[in-house]
């Protein structure tokens, strides 16, 4: 569910930014009206794709904590022989 309300955000995002170059560069609109569908288009894939590297990201950050955590619950006599 999350991941649809991601893309949905980031799509009507797309079609803002769209907008206003089609309308704040009339020199450009030949290339937003031919890029805009492409751009579209990939939205999913980039979508994917960055969700997946913050997903990644996250469980790099667990590890190190759970790595931290279990130093924190050896016995006292153990972490004053290290």
């Amino acid at each position: 569910m999350k991941c649809t309300k991601t893309m949905v955000v980031t799509g009507v995002a797309l079609l803002a930014a769209l907008a206003l170059a089609y309308t704040a560069l009339p020199q450009f609109r030949t290339l937003v009206v031919s890029a805009g569908p492409y751009l579209l288009f990939l939205l999913c894939p980039l979508s994917m794709l960055f969700m997946m590297k913050g997903m990644h990201s996250s469980k790099d950050d667990h590890r190190l904590s759970t790595v931290e955590t279990s130093r924190d619950q050896q016995p006292q006599s153990q972490i004053s022989k290290q």
